[in-house]
């Protein structure tokens, strides 16, 4: 089980490496629920219950507010509230050791990436996500997945200069 574990984290860094370098918010936050579902399942394998319940949680946030975005829709200032609300119930239902809390702290961190309409912001935000998991996940034996988050980290700080940095440098030349 924990070679299948690492193997499905391993193949989930590949797609959230592509997730961070596509360009919509969009096709980020849908490329994210894809791996997050492989991690899930590699958490489940790990026994890491609170890695996999918070994945889950994040998925089902990303589905909502894409298919709100869809309809035109903005994120609900109650649904906002709902998911920080969630997050935290869960996070003090399930809390066993001080390490739980990351998982938590990733989920809380996400939430502001849902409601984001720029794609700068996005990538902000998930770096600050990928940090509290990379911790947890080296301390719960996810190995791949903490590789996983270093991989995407880089790939983020990538997806910022290409599209954030590189852009902005470029609009203040043309000036």
């Amino acid at each position: 089980m924990f070679l299948l574990a690492q193997i499905l984290s391993l193949l989930a860094m590949l797609i959230n490496i592509i997730a961070v370098q596509l360009k919509t918010k969009k096709q980020i936050l849908l490329v994210i629920v894809l791996s997050n579902i492989l991690f899930v399942i590699s958490y489940i394998l790990l026994g890491a219950y609170i890695g996999a319940i918070t994945c889950t949680i994040t998925a089902i946030e990303i589905i909502i507010n894409t298919l709100l975005e869809d309809k035109g829709k903005k994120t609900p200032k109650i649904l906002v509230g709902v998911y920080f609300a969630i997050s935290i119930i869960i996070g003090i239902t399930s809390f066993n050791r001080v390490i739980d809390v990351l998982p938590i702290l990733a989920s809380l961190l996400f939430i502001p990436t849902l409601i984001q309409s720029k794609e700068k912001h996005v990538r902000l935000l998930i770096l600050g996500n990928l940090i509290s998991w990379m911790t947890y996940d080296l301390f719960v034996g996810a190995y791949s997945a903490a590789a996983s988050d270093i991989f995407v980290i880089s790939s983020t700080l990538i997806a910022i200069y290409r599209y954030d940095i590189k852009k902005e440098v470029k609009r203040k030349c043309m000036k």
